[in-house]
């Protein structure tokens, strides 16, 4: 267990907070404060934040709950977790079904403070350590995506590669075929009643409903696969297949059947996706083509695929050159 998490002891009762200071400091937590009252732990957290806060419930000026609530702030605005573990006695029990709903974590029944203390914050170390270890994750993560979209390559929407990172990803992907072998296949999802959806819905409603389908179209598709969102109303999926046999419609209609006809929920009610869907490939005996031609060429059969109503799929082939 990490006891050099620093814990904030709250108490306006010096016995109790003696007795819970004590037992942590002969425990080996080397980073302990106290505080007389609600508002003393506030600027205190002010100052510098608590993994864990053990505060009494019921306290004059700030109560355990209203500290909670401040702390809660707190958390939002510094990207960060706090434990909160509550000292109750036995007539507050009835209400700690609230005090749950105002993001209390814990509670220790102070007539059992010796004997259950110590276990429960070893497990208040392991949640809020696993918690704050994820909100640093994530904030490397914002950081990375902040980095990339500086750079001009993500969609801000749904954090898909946007039209020059497609770019770039198939030109590598075709690079790799024409040293390695297999098939480049471009799948192009389009949102065909986008246009409508973004004329009749709330701005953040049409936002809900792309990332929606972005997210559900990342879990269509094997992990190696590149998913991208090269144009507000189209996905791109980016796939290396052993041959253009497994380049077909009937390859990838799982995620045809999984978009097309799906419902979300919005503002103005029950709204139901239209999708056109184009598979296209190219390998090395038709020759290698540039990531604007086979895309060109999958945007042509999408298409098709829009005014025919069903997918089309497609092999790129290399012009022949033009007699003299």
């Amino acid at each position: 267990m990490d006891s050099s998490l620093p814990v904030l002891v709250v108490d306006d009762a010096r016995f109790s907070r003696a007795i819970i200071t004590r037992s942590l400091t002969e425990a080996g937590f080397k980073d302990v404060r106290f505080a007389e009252s609600g508002l003393a732990a506030v600027r205190m957290l002010e100052d510098r934040p608590a993994d864990i806060v053990i505060s009494d419930w019921v306290m004059p000026e700030m109560d355990g709950l209203e500290l909670t609530r401040r702390i809660r702030d707190m958390d939002e605005i510094l990207d960060h977790f706090t434990y909160v573990m509550l000292l109750s006695s036995q007539e507050e029990m009835g209400a700690i079904s609230r005090a749950f709903e105002h993001g209390v974590d814990d509670f220790i029944s102070k007539a059992a403070l010796r004997t259950y203390l110590l276990p429960r914050v070893w497990a208040a170390c392991r949640t809020a350590g696993y918690n704050n270890g994820l909100l640093a994750s994530n904030r490397q993560l914002r950081e990375q995506i902040a980095t990339l979209e500086r750079r001009n390559m993500v969609d801000a929407l749904t954090g898909l590669g946007n039209e020059r990172f497609t770019d770039r990803a198939l030109s590598d992907l075709l690079r790799q075929v024409a040293s390695r072998g297999g098939a480049a296949c471009v799948i192009l999802i389009a949102l065909h009643n986008y246009t409508e959806l973004a004329a009749s819905l709330e701005p953040g409603d049409v936002n809900r409903i792309v990332r929606a389908a972005a997210s559900r179209l990342e879990h269509l598709v094997r992990p190696m696969d590149v998913v991208t969102r090269p144009r507000p109303d189209t996905f791109a999926v980016l796939v290396h297949q052993p041959s253009v046999e497994h380049c077909t419609c009937d390859s990838f209609r799982r995620i045809l059947v999984a978009l097309d006809g799906h419902k979300l929920e919005t503002a103005a009610g029950v709204q139901r996706l239209q999708v056109a869907m184009s598979v296209c490939a190219a390998h090395g005996p038709d020759g290698i083509p540039t990531p604007d031609e086979l895309l060109a060429f999958a945007r042509e059969r999408l298409r098709e695929a829009a005014q025919k109503g069903e997918a089309t799929d497609g092999i790129w082939q290399q012009k022949e050159s033009e007699p003299s």
